[in-house]
């Protein structure tokens, strides 16, 4: 873009109020003094939600990557289907939607859901999460709330995207997130853009097969890392000893205690995590690989375990090459990342080059 256009670019988000000029400071200097700007954490605001398996997450989302607004709500007993779901959801969205009207929000709202997404038609090809296959889910989207509109992300990426952004891989141009969660999943971000691969199916490595006589994966087949990683798999082997351990952070404790089993659980799941460090680290060559999902959340018990055994999974040539970082945001993260997405949709259609020559025309 030429000087001019730039500067049209920057009168028109003047006037629209998403920047403001700032006082400059007195001093002496030789030339036009400097014309100061700033971003309004009050305007642009974006509405995005996160779909997970037992929850339901709604945020508003500021320019800053801020979460100024939020609720979860848990998804209603009963089959886990799109018939059921996705109304509900729908129900909830509006609801949140029609609350925070009175703000500066944009009409593009995120929309962040795990599994292989089609971007183009905005459909769920597939969830092993969720045993979906084949859900247009923006169309629904759009056809209930005709007003907005959508745009939608994987909840791995969405997590990449914040963190790229905003949190611990900010100021690094190549990173790779490892979710540990319900599934296992990672994202990669390549001079500064998502990497997708062809359909989006880049880093779908939940469904690697490291063991073909291995434990049967939601996926149909057998082996999958994530039979030996997810936080699913992992309960529901921990309840066959430990019928109280429903969650991540109840075999945390039983770890830190000292009971047997409970470490020799986790010191597997942290080998395993180890060796798909190792894996993503001699695939992409990252500067960052951070790991995210509720299996880091819920405590720092796999944390540690990680951080002491991922150097010995690595090659020598492959040591001090790349730093092992942790999620800043939590289950926000993904509302973060769907917020972003969206106002970048809303930027690039306000700020087009085009549309601010035709604007210089009339």
């Amino acid at each position: 873009m030429n000087v001019m256009t730039v500067g049209r670019i920057v009168e028109n988000m003047i006037s629209w109020g998403i920047l403001q000029e700032r006082e400059t400071e007195t001093l002496c200097q030789v030339g036009r003094p400097p014309r100061l700007l700033s971003l309004r954490q009050d305007r642009m605001l974006c509405a995005s939600l996160f779909l997970a398996r037992d929850k339901l997450h709604l945020g508003i989302v500021n320019l800053a990557g801020q979460v100024t607004a939020y609720r979860d709500v848990p998804v209603p007993e009963g089959d886990f289907v799109p018939e059921r779901v996705l109304p509900w959801m729908m129900d909830c969205l509006e609801q949140f939607l029609r609350e925070h009207q009175g703000q500066d929000l944009c009409r593009t709202v995120g929309v962040v859901v795990p599994g292989i997404l089609d971007m183009g038609t905005g459909e769920i090809v597939f969830s092993a999460n969720f045993k979906w296959g084949r859900v247009p889910l923006l169309e629904q989207l759009s056809r209930r709330l005709p007003e907005w509109t959508f745009i939608l992300e994987n909840d791995v990426k969405a997590v990449a995207v914040a963190e790229h952004q905003f949190g611990e891989a900010k100021g690094f141009r190549n990173i790779v997130v490892l979710n540990i969660g319900d599934g296992v999943g990672a994202a990669v971000m390549l001079n500064n853009e998502i990497y997708r691969g062809k359909d989006n199916m880049a880093g779908e490595i939940g469904h690697i097969i490291l063991n073909p006589a291995g434990k049967i994966c939601e996926c149909g087949k057998a082996g999958c890392l994530q039979t030996y990683l997810s936080q699913r798999m992992l309960l529901a082997e921990a309840r066959a000893v430990y019928p109280q351990a429903a969650t991540p952070a109840h075999l945390y404790a039983l770890y830190r205690q000292g009971d047997t089993f409970a470490k020799a659980m986790m010191n597997q799941v942290g080998e395993y995590a180890a060796i798909a460090v190792n894996l993503l680290a001699n695939t992409y060559a990252p500067e960052v690989v951070l790991l995210c999902g509720s299996m880091i959340r819920q405590g720092t018990v796999l944390q540690e375990i990680v951080e002491d055994m991922y150097q010995e999974k690595l090659n020598q040539y492959m040591k001090g090459t790349f730093q092992l970082r942790f999620e800043r945001f939590g289950t926000t993260g993904h509302l973060i990342g769907g917020g972003v997405l969206a106002v970048r949709k809303v930027l690039r259609e306000l700020c087009d080059p085009r549309t601010t020559e035709e604007q210089a025309a009339l």
